[in-house]
């Protein structure tokens, strides 16, 4: 019976260099970009491998920090129906 031992290495030589293939592409396409990105003081996003740098509220919002919301829903609403009842005649 011939022996098996020539063939599983062969196996295991090709199992150990996908292995090492897989986790140095992981490193340089997600490790290394991931800690330039956090050491810049970005977020790293895992979907598109992109880096993005965080957006303050106040930008978005228009407000100063630590200032309230002011939000009155009776008078949009009354405003809305009002234009409704203008439009409708």
């Amino acid at each position: 019976m011939p022996s098996q031992i020539g063939k599983l290495k062969y196996i295991f030589i090709i199992l150990l260099a996908v292995c090492s293939t897989a986790i140095v592409g992981y490193g340089w396409l997600y490790d290394i970009p991931r800690k330039k990105c956090e050491a810049a003081g970005a977020w790293f996003s895992w979907k598109d491998r992109g880096c993005y740098a965080p957006i303050a509220l106040s930008t978005i919002t228009g407000r100063k920090n630590g200032e309230a919301a002011k939000v009155d829903f009776h008078d949009d609403a009354r405003k809305a129906s009002n234009e409704r009842a203008v439009n409708s005649q």
